[in-house]
């Protein structure tokens, strides 16, 4: 019922609107000028003219208002555009690639090779440098690597067995090692490559780390290696059982050219604890260390 009583709105609507048509264009006044004005056939081509402009425009109305009767009612409501609703779409999945993307960076299992210095004595080739865990909770174990020597035409002329072997490292935490290997006179090589680096991965909270300082430092040189002494400080807040302490020495330019290690027991929370590390069991002539850095590691399952 309700569409026919709109049917009878449009032809009205349509009625009224060439009534107005012919009001405007002075053919209602005079109905014989009809006649005469026709036969003028400017008049007549700009009458096409403004018929056409007009027809258009009821055109238009007569759709805009079936659109709006008609096609509203079909569509769902909560079909209806809504540019904050869209905006905050927008906004939620961008939200949502940046968290894949920062989880992706954060949980991420990666060992990195950082600051890495060689050194050919003798018969030793020595490779020193920082091992970086690139994760924000996993700690990284058992922790090795080797290394191969290639000749000028890139044939492997000799490959190390797994070394390094640290105990662990933190999660954004990084760790010395050295990698020595002895060559035989008949081994000639012109390049090397660091193989990739093995180890495990357990969860971590990093909040769970430890706490040392290391005060009264002395540093000696004799018969070719150094030695460091010095006293560790345990200022976390937990008492450990044992720890590996691995000392860095450095040369006049910052370069590593020796790690020692030790172990010390009994770690009370606020107590100093002496260490000495001495590098005489290398088997290569070191040079004068210039200064030192530590490095502790207590046992894994205590901290």
């Amino acid at each position: 019922m309700k569409k026919w009583i709109i049917v009878f709105l449009i032809i009205d609507l349509l009625l009224v609107s060439i009534f107005c048509f012919l009001y405007f264009n002075n053919l209602l006044p005079n109905p014989p000028r009809i006649i005469n004005n026709l036969i003028n056939i400017k008049f007549f081509n700009n009458l096409k003219e403004n018929f056409k402009i007009f027809s258009s425009k009821l055109s238009s109305s007569i759709s805009n208002l079936y659109n709006n009767i008609f096609k509203n009612k079909e569509e769902p409501v909560s079909e209806a555009k809504n540019p904050k609703k869209e905006v905050a779409k927008e906004n939620q999945s961008t939200e949502e690639e940046k968290k894949q993307i920062e989880s992706k960076i954060i949980n991420k299992k990666e060992i990195e090779l950082e600051e890495i210095w060689k050194y050919h004595y003798g018969n030793y080739f020595c490779i020193f440098g920082f091992l970086k865990n690139m994760s924000s909770d996993y700690a990284a174990t058992n922790v090795g690597l080797s290394c191969s020597l290639y000749d000028s035409e890139g044939s492997t002329v000799l490959k190390t067995s797994e070394s390094v072997k640290l105990q662990y490292i933190l999660p954004e935490q990084s760790a010395p090692f050295s990698l020595i290997t002895e060559i035989s006179n008949d081994i000639h090589f012109e390049s090397y490559e660091i193989d990739t680096v093995r180890c495990s991965w357990i969860p971590f909270d990093i909040e769970d780390t430890f706490e040392f300082d290391v005060s009264n430092i002395d540093l000696t040189y004799y018969n070719s290696h150094n030695l460091a002494k010095g006293f560790v400080k345990n200022i976390s807040k937990k008492d450990f059982d044992s720890a590996k302490i691995l000392v860095a020495f450095y040369d006049d330019k910052e370069r590593i050219i020796a790690v020692g290690s030790d172990y010390l027991v009994n770690l009370k929370v606020g107590e100093n604890i002496p260490f000495i590390v001495d590098t005489e069991n290398l088997p290569y002539i070191q040079k004068k260390a210039k200064n030192i850095e530590v490095f502790l590691f207590p046992q894994f399952d205590e901290i």
